[in-house]
Protein backbone atom coordinates (compact mmCIF):
# COMPACT_ATOMS: atom_id res chain seq x y z
CA UNK A 1 0.00 0.00 0.00
CA UNK A 2 1.48 3.03 -0.99
CA UNK A 3 -1.07 6.60 -1.06
CA UNK A 4 -0.12 10.22 -0.84
CA UNK A 5 -2.24 13.10 -0.62
CA UNK A 6 -1.36 16.51 -1.68
CA UNK A 7 -2.85 20.01 -1.25
CA UNK A 8 -5.86 19.97 -3.60
CA UNK A 9 -6.20 21.88 -6.50
CA UNK A 10 -8.64 24.85 -5.34
CA UNK A 11 -5.63 25.24 -2.46
CA UNK A 12 -3.18 24.94 -5.32
CA UNK A 13 -4.98 27.37 -7.91
CA UNK A 14 -7.17 29.71 -6.17
CA UNK A 15 -4.73 31.85 -4.27
CA UNK A 16 -3.37 32.97 -7.31
CA UNK A 17 -6.23 35.68 -7.85
CA UNK A 18 -4.26 37.43 -4.94
CA UNK A 19 -1.12 38.29 -6.40
CA UNK A 20 -3.04 40.93 -9.28
CA UNK A 21 -4.35 42.01 -5.54
CA UNK A 22 -1.32 42.31 -4.04
CA UNK A 23 0.14 44.11 -7.23
CA UNK A 24 -2.42 46.62 -6.88
CA UNK A 25 -2.25 47.04 -2.83
CA UNK A 26 1.60 47.47 -3.48
CA UNK A 27 1.57 50.03 -6.45
CA UNK A 28 -1.24 51.98 -4.22
CA UNK A 29 1.01 51.84 -1.41
CA UNK A 30 4.05 52.72 -2.76
CA UNK A 31 4.00 53.42 -6.35
CA UNK A 32 6.98 51.35 -7.62
CA UNK A 33 7.57 49.19 -10.22
CA UNK A 34 10.22 47.18 -8.69
CA UNK A 35 8.89 47.25 -5.66
CA UNK A 36 5.36 46.10 -6.97
CA UNK A 37 7.37 43.09 -9.21
CA UNK A 38 9.80 42.12 -6.19
CA UNK A 39 6.73 41.92 -3.78
CA UNK A 40 4.90 39.91 -6.55
CA UNK A 41 7.80 37.60 -7.12
CA UNK A 42 8.11 36.76 -3.51
CA UNK A 43 4.39 35.82 -3.31
CA UNK A 44 4.69 33.33 -6.56
CA UNK A 45 8.02 31.65 -4.78
CA UNK A 46 5.82 31.06 -1.33
CA UNK A 47 2.85 30.11 -3.46
CA UNK A 48 4.53 27.67 -5.10
CA UNK A 49 6.54 26.42 -1.78
CA UNK A 50 3.17 26.24 0.19
CA UNK A 51 1.00 24.69 -2.88
CA UNK A 52 3.33 22.05 -4.16
CA UNK A 53 5.17 20.88 -1.88
CA UNK A 54 3.38 19.47 0.60
CA UNK A 55 1.84 16.64 1.08
CA UNK A 56 1.03 12.90 3.00
CA UNK A 57 2.26 9.58 2.05
CA UNK A 58 0.87 6.67 3.54
CA UNK A 59 3.23 3.36 3.14
CA UNK A 60 2.69 -0.01 4.78
CA UNK A 61 5.31 0.95 7.67
CA UNK A 62 4.49 4.88 8.23
CA UNK A 63 3.35 7.85 7.53
CA UNK A 64 5.45 10.47 5.94
CA UNK A 65 4.52 14.57 6.19
CA UNK A 66 6.23 16.91 4.00
CA UNK A 67 5.75 20.52 4.86
CA UNK A 68 7.37 23.64 3.25
CA UNK A 69 10.04 23.76 6.01
CA UNK A 70 10.75 20.00 6.40
CA UNK A 71 9.62 16.44 6.23
CA UNK A 72 8.73 14.26 9.48
CA UNK A 73 8.18 10.24 9.96
CA UNK A 74 6.22 8.97 12.38
CA UNK A 75 5.68 5.21 12.06
CA UNK A 76 2.37 3.69 11.85
CA UNK A 77 2.82 1.85 15.39
CA UNK A 78 3.57 4.77 17.11
CA UNK A 79 0.17 6.63 15.69
CA UNK A 80 -2.15 6.96 18.51
CA UNK A 81 -4.93 9.81 16.75
CA UNK A 82 -5.33 11.78 13.78
CA UNK A 83 -7.59 14.77 14.01
CA UNK A 84 -8.13 16.86 10.97
CA UNK A 85 -8.28 20.46 11.51
CA UNK A 86 -8.24 23.70 9.68
CA UNK A 87 -4.10 23.90 10.25
CA UNK A 88 -4.34 20.59 8.23
CA UNK A 89 -4.00 16.46 10.15
CA UNK A 90 -2.75 16.56 13.88
CA UNK A 91 -1.11 13.09 14.10
CA UNK A 92 -0.34 12.62 17.74
CA UNK A 93 1.82 9.55 18.62
CA UNK A 94 1.63 7.32 21.30
CA UNK A 95 4.53 8.97 23.32
CA UNK A 96 2.38 12.79 23.21
CA UNK A 97 4.58 14.33 20.05
CA UNK A 98 2.48 16.35 17.44
CA UNK A 99 2.99 16.09 13.44
CA UNK A 100 1.01 18.51 11.89
CA UNK A 101 0.38 18.26 8.38
CA UNK A 102 -0.23 21.16 6.00
CA UNK A 103 -1.41 19.32 2.83
CA UNK A 104 -4.83 17.84 3.86
CA UNK A 105 -7.11 20.55 5.65
CA UNK A 106 -10.54 20.41 6.80
CA UNK A 107 -12.47 23.77 6.85
CA UNK A 108 -13.75 25.14 10.18
CA UNK A 109 -17.16 25.54 8.46
CA UNK A 110 -16.99 21.92 7.45
CA UNK A 111 -16.29 20.67 11.01
CA UNK A 112 -19.05 23.40 12.47
CA UNK A 113 -21.91 21.53 9.99
CA UNK A 114 -20.26 18.38 10.74
CA UNK A 115 -20.01 17.61 6.63
CA UNK A 116 -16.84 14.99 6.07
CA UNK A 117 -14.35 15.91 3.93
CA UNK A 118 -11.15 14.72 2.09
CA UNK A 119 -9.85 15.50 5.49
CA UNK A 120 -11.73 13.12 7.30
CA UNK A 121 -10.79 10.54 4.51
CA UNK A 122 -7.65 10.55 5.14
CA UNK A 123 -7.44 10.72 8.86
CA UNK A 124 -9.56 7.56 8.76
CA UNK A 125 -7.53 5.61 6.26
CA UNK A 126 -4.15 6.49 8.16
CA UNK A 127 -6.05 5.35 11.34
CA UNK A 128 -7.08 2.16 9.87
CA UNK A 129 -3.52 1.52 8.54
CA UNK A 130 -2.50 2.24 12.12
CA UNK A 131 -4.75 -0.04 13.47
CA UNK A 132 -4.00 -2.68 10.99
CA UNK A 133 -0.61 -3.00 12.48
CA UNK A 134 -1.36 -3.25 15.96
Amino acid sequence: MHQVWKVSPLGRFGVLALIPLLGAFTWLAWGNVLVTLLASLSVLVSWFRLAFRPAVTLTDEKVIVRNPNGSQQVSLNDVATVEPGYGGLTITTTRGERVVAWAVQKSNLATWTGRQTRADEVAASITAASRSRA
